[in-house]
């Protein structure tokens, strides 16, 4: 990488290990978005179905 700086290493891992970090948090909020959506669950006899609120 860019071994030949002084901390140049340090700089890449850390610029990595940031990405990374985003990338779970982008991950993580949209899978808690995409599980915590409003769903109504209809049961009634001769009908089920489920609604759900997309914004």
């Amino acid at each position: 990488m860019m071994a030949n700086r002084s901390g140049g290493i340090n700089t890449v891992l850390a610029f990595l290990l940031g990405a990374a970090l985003v990338g779970l948090a982008v991950l993580g909020y949209l899978y808690y978005d995409a599980t915590q959506r409003d769903v109504v669950k209809i049961d009634v006899p001769g009908f089920k179905g489920e609604l759900k609120k997309d914004r």
